[in-house]
């Protein structure tokens, strides 16, 4: 069994203190999400484990590996936030976009296109495969992202608020897939702000306000700090 472990890390921006003394350790095959205030430091997180962000002090280990040697062995994967309104000039296919990232790999065209098909299929997006992701719902632009990290095949999924802007229905279904996948093996680590229904899948909540808030079970979290000031904050 591997994990994700996170010892005494600090990250500044400029004089500001944005992450402080943080230790934790998140283990591999949880559904994880972090949750906070505004400004309180989430995406700087999530940032310094996929490794787009270098720690003032401390260090992270992914499976015992540094984070840039588990970014080498394609252990971790982060999926971006998504836009519609950008997207919509982008001319790109689904299919394309999926197979974006394995264009470095050294795959051939035939294989590329069966791992963009098979990746595609899991997040339900199948019959999309030629149509432009500009012509897409933002749900849907945000499954076909999901799906260019699976056709990587990553042990860690990462995702940056990935129902940010979408109706209540649809990220109840992105949350749905995200607890499938996890449940066929796959580690997923989310930055949310949609906290109760985020809880309904996750097995952990992370809450960060600068330092660790709390660290522990999703509905332990949900008892424990409901009709609090920070619940107040955090959107629970």
């Amino acid at each position: 069994m591997g994990e994700i472990t996170v010892a005494k890390v600090q990250f500044n921006y400029e004089q500001d203190t944005v992450i402080s003394e943080v230790s934790l350790t998140i283990p591999e095959g949880d559904f994880t999400v972090i949750v906070g205030p505004n400004g309180a430091g989430k995406t700087t997180f999530l940032r310094l484990i996929a490794g787009l962000l270098k720690p003032a002090s401390g260090q992270i280990t992914i499976d015992g590996y540094s984070v840039s040697e588990a970014q080498q062995k394609g252990l971790l994967h982060l999926v971006p936030q998504i836009y519609n309104k950008n997207a919509a000039q982008f001319p790109a296919t689904c299919g394309e976009i999926v197979e974006l990232g394995l264009r470095i790999r050294g795959m051939g065209r035939a294989e590329r296109k069966a791992k963009a098909h098979e990746a595609l299929a899991q997040v339900g997006m199948a019959e999309f495969t030629h149509r432009r992701i500009g012509d897409l719902s933002g749900g849907q632009q945000q499954r076909v992202m999901i799906a260019q990290a699976l056709a990587r095949n990553p042990k860690y999924l990462l995702l940056d608020e990935p129902t940010s802007g979408i109706d209540f229905q649809v990220s109840a279904h992105i949350f749905q897939l995200l607890r499938s996948l996890c449940d066929k093996g796959m580690t997923i680590i989310m930055v949310t702000h949609d906290i109760e229904d985020a809880c309904k899948e996750a097995d952990q909540v992370i809450c960060i306000d600068r330092h660790v808030c709390y660290n522990g079970d999703s509905q332990g979290f949900l008892k424990s700090h409901k009709n609090t000031p920070l619940a107040w904050h955090i959107g629970g």
